[in-house]
């Protein structure tokens, strides 16, 4: 039997708005990161940046390129 995937997402923002979700999916989290930071972001070291650098994505559980496919490197 397989375990579940746990994901875990954390949304914050520049007026320190933050929250973390877990997911079960990929396509679950890669929905949620995307509705807030949009498909292609910022990529930095162990985080995505929204275009207007108003949101921060940080994920744990799997790689974060994985969340944003359409964000070339």
């Amino acid at each position: 039997m397989n375990d579940p995937t746990d994901i875990q997402v954390r949304y914050s923002t520049v007026d320190r708005h933050s929250e973390t979700k877990r997911f079960e999916t990929l396509e679950a989290a890669r929905e949620y990161a995307q509705y807030w930071i949009g498909p292609s972001p910022e990529i930095g070291c162990g985080y995505a940046i929204s275009g207007d650098g108003i949101g921060k994505i940080e994920v744990s559980g799997i790689p974060l390129a994985t969340l944003f496919p359409e964000a070339g490197r």
